[in-house]
């Protein structure tokens, strides 16, 4: 059951940016996930937070953090951000 949810989280989250088959995203003004340089997303279910580790950390949080705080309604959980510095 934890696989399911952790593996619903995620795919929400793609969706929200990428949209999917005939689905477009939520925002159209919303970066896409390649573009924020997304290169993992962990959720833990006992703390209902889902860690995205990504390069550009500034898409995701959006002016005065509006992006951000929609995704985590559209979610409904915690979202962490870390930022994953380029060699």
């Amino acid at each position: 059951m934890k696989r399911e949810k952790s593996e619903q989280i995620k795919s929400l989250f793609e969706t929200y940016f990428d949209g999917c088959y005939d689905v477009e995203p939520q925002v159209i003004d919303n970066p896409s996930t390649y573009s924020m340089g997304v290169c993992k997303l962990d959720y833990d279910e006992k703390e209902n937070e889902l860690t995205v580790h990504l390069r550009r950390p500034g898409l995701l949080i959006g002016k005065a953090g509006g992006t951000i705080n929609k995704l985590k309604e559209w979610l409904d959980c915690k979202v962490t951000v870390i930022e994953v510095k380029r060699f």
